[in-house]
């Protein structure tokens, strides 16, 4: 699956028309080079980021106790206004409930992400400096995760998503019976983020960013409970009634920007 979300991301920015674009730069940069700026450079379209933060869990365990998480991702800029986005990010979710069900969870999920974002001030400001950009974003990504729900008092395992019995729901399905191998470590689910980022330009190559993405996941047992139930959500019984679970993160992003400097060109 990580596979065809690579797939995807390099046909997509292989694929869409940006020649107009690469021609000016080029030119633009290689007139500078002729004219004897020797150091002559043009930033490439390309950029890597890191981001480290917090998370927030909305299910039935909400009681926040907010856990920690780390993503990588490759961007693609095809104008100042558009880009693409190809992420990979781990973490922990966690929450209680004690009026019900009197227990806490742990959530540890790995996540791939392919994420569209649009620059609000490139493409609504004019005459703007580059210092301070804001961006909105949406995609569509998977979510592999495994949780467990412990007792308040005792610790003790109450309930949990993934065991050695555990076989996979087909991941397009919402009801049906597992197939498969059992015993599988992660359950897979698809999850459509959408956050909003305001990023500094401290340096030419590199950039300084606040982000708040929001998460709507196709599973009620992110918190290793489904519904108001006590039953325990494995593969074979992971939906409810009641709305699907979300989730979110605030984090802190350090961006590079790659640099590439025109060749000369025989006459």
């Amino acid at each position: 699956m990580i596979r065809k979300f690579l797939q995807l991301f390099a046909i997509i920015t292989l694929c869409i028309p940006a020649r107009a674009q690469r021609r000016t730069s080029w030119s633009d940069a290689y007139n500078r080079y002729k004219n004897g700026n020797q150091s002559s450079k043009i930033i490439s379209p390309y950029a890597i980021s890191v981001r480290g933060g917090l998370t927030q869990f909305y299910g039935e365990l909400r009681k926040q106790d907010m856990r920690g998480m780390l993503g990588i991702s490759l961007n693609r800029a095809f104008n100042k206004s558009v880009s693409l986005g190809f992420e990979y990010s781990t973490g922990k979710l966690g929450g209680e409930e004690i009026s019900f069900f009197n227990s806490y969870f742990i959530n540890e999920y790995n996540a791939v992400e392919l994420l569209a974002k649009w620059n609000l001030t490139q493409q609504l400001v004019q005459n703007n400096d580059n210092d301070l950009d804001l961006s909105i974003y949406g995609g569509l990504g998977l979510m592999m995760f495994s949780a467990n729900a412990y007792d308040i008092a005792s610790n003790s395992l109450l309930r949990f998503t993934n065991s050695a019995t555990s076989a996979r729901n087909q991941l397009f399905l919402r009801w049906g019976n597992p197939r498969g191998k059992p015993g599988i470590r992660k359950t897979n689910e698809r999850v459509i983020p959408l956050g909003i980022a305001a990023n500094y330009n401290l340096f030419e190559k590199l950039i300084f960013g606040v982000d708040y993405r929001f998460y709507f996941a196709r599973s009620d047992k992110v918190d290793a409970t489904s519904g108001m139930r006590l039953i325990n959500p494995e593969e074979a019984d992971t939906y409810s009634k009641t709305p699907n679970d979300k989730f979110s993160f605030l984090s802190f992003s350090v961006i590079y920007k790659f640099r590439k400097y025109p060749g000369s060109r025989k006459r």
